[in-house]
């Protein structure tokens, strides 16, 4: 089966009840197809989607949001989907997000289990790629709206750190927080396209001289026996390849520092979008947080961010002995849709740390729901962590098949 044929078949036997990509019809995939057949360049013959927080030229940039229904088509691509386009890789379409990438819940269905959320607020990049429609989706993070649902749905998820890829064409959240990165099939994929967007390429990693931390966990969040056994499991892959593994005591204050992103994430998002209250109807959790957010002044944020700088400041002197850091990306699979987006604050504490991060699928629960590991680095060491991810990979389990995927 060609590249375009294995598209056509794969969008059609997942849309529209997978409900993760904006706007596609047939002219939408000939179009695809005609790009895919022209396609020179590194990324030549991979697929990718991008959130619908970030401009794609020609298409309508609507936020998720009923605000932004009649937005008009962006006039240029941002600056990472050039580069993607650039390097040979095939636009196909958006992808669903979140109302402003916030916490309000999509229609779009986790590929594996749709009475489960596939996460937020990059749903449909997470789903497209779970159910293997995409070789890769960009998706944004402000709290943990990338590496979830990358977890929840059984793909690679790679938030470089903060700063290292531009947000140009991207809706804001919270400046002081969002950062764009890839949701993909592999750590291969995610590394390419990184590469084409300037980021560096992976360091050969040898897991025997790797020094590996595995950080204390939120203590007011219980982690599913499931869970726990993948961060084991883990961990005794990297120990019998020779690397050197330890657990760390707690370096933060969890709670304080969930706090804290929150004051300054509703401040930044108040300032951004406070002004749409006036209009259409905005999602409830989105409403809540721009109210709340418009209540902080200038200087309670900025000594907020002090105390976040401190913290994160803190932790990576703490960290400084290790190479990587081992966690959990989340304390449980995929929860029910009832529960929302899932739950983001375990991610919340890394996203303030701002290096990068990397999201693994290490086989799956009794359920058939995919588990996940996640590696850390500090801020600047990309390649560090995409090499070592590169090489753990291969010690993986088997990853689940989503339902639909099967036969």
């Amino acid at each position: 089966m060609t590249r375009v044929d294995h598209l056509r078949d794969a969008v059609a036997r997942w849309e529209p009840r997978l409900g993760a990509l904006l706007d596609v019809d047939p002219a939408t995939l000939d179009r695809a197809a005609a790009a895919l057949a022209a396609a020179s360049g590194p990324l030549a013959g991979l697929v990718f989607g991008v959130k619908d927080v970030i401009d794609v030229e020609g298409a309508p940039t609507r936020n998720g949001s009923a605000a932004c229904a009649a937005a008009a088509p962006a006039r240029r691509d941002a600056s990472v989907v050039a580069s993607l386009r650039g390097a040979g890789a095939t636009c196909l379409c958006k992808t669903a997000t979140t109302e402003f990438a916030f916490t309000d819940p999509t229609p779009t269905q986790n590929p594996f289990d749709p009475s489960r959320t596939p996460g937020g607020s990059s749903s449909g990049s997470g789903a497209a790629v779970g159910a293997g429609i995409l070789d890769f989706a960009l998706g944004t993070q402000t709290a943990g709206s990338l590496i979830r649902p990358a977890a929840y749905c059984g793909a690679v998820g790679f938030k470089p750190g903060r700063g290292a890829l531009s947000t140009a064409g991207m809706t804001p959240l919270a400046p002081s927080f969002d950062m764009i990165g890839f949701i993909a099939r592999d750590v291969a994929t995610a590394a390419a396209a990184f590469a084409a967007c300037g980021g560096a390429a992976p360091e050969r990693s040898d897991l025997s001289r790797l020094r590996l931390g595995l950080p204390a966990t939120d203590p007011a969040t219980a982690l599913a026996e499931s869970v726990a056994g993948s961060i084991a499991g883990a961990a005794a892959a990297l120990r019998d390849a020779g690397s050197s593994v330890k657990a760390l005591a707690p370096a933060v204050d969890f709670a304080a520092t969930i706090a804290d992103h929150r004051t300054v994430m509703q401040a930044e998002a108040a300032a951004a979008h406070g002004a749409r209250l006036a209009g259409a109807p905005l999602g409830p959790a989105f409403t809540e947080a721009l109210r709340a957010g418009a209540t902080v002044g200038a200087a309670e944020r900025a000594e907020t961010l002090g105390r976040l700088a401190a913290t994160r400041d803190r932790f990576w002197r703490d960290s400084a002995g290790y190479d990587l850091l081992l966690a959990p990306p989340v304390p449980a699979p995929a929860p029910p849709r009832a529960a929302g987006t899932g739950y983001q604050h375990m991610l919340t504490v890394w996203t303030v740390f701002g290096g990068p991060l990397l999201c693994l699928p290490w086989g799956a629960d009794e359920a058939g729901l995919p588990l996940s590991v996640m590696l850390a680095a500090p801020p600047g060491k990309e390649a560090a962590l995409l090499g070592a991810g590169l090489v753990l990979e291969r010690f993986a389990p088997p990853r689940p098949i989503p339902p639909s995927a099967r036969g």
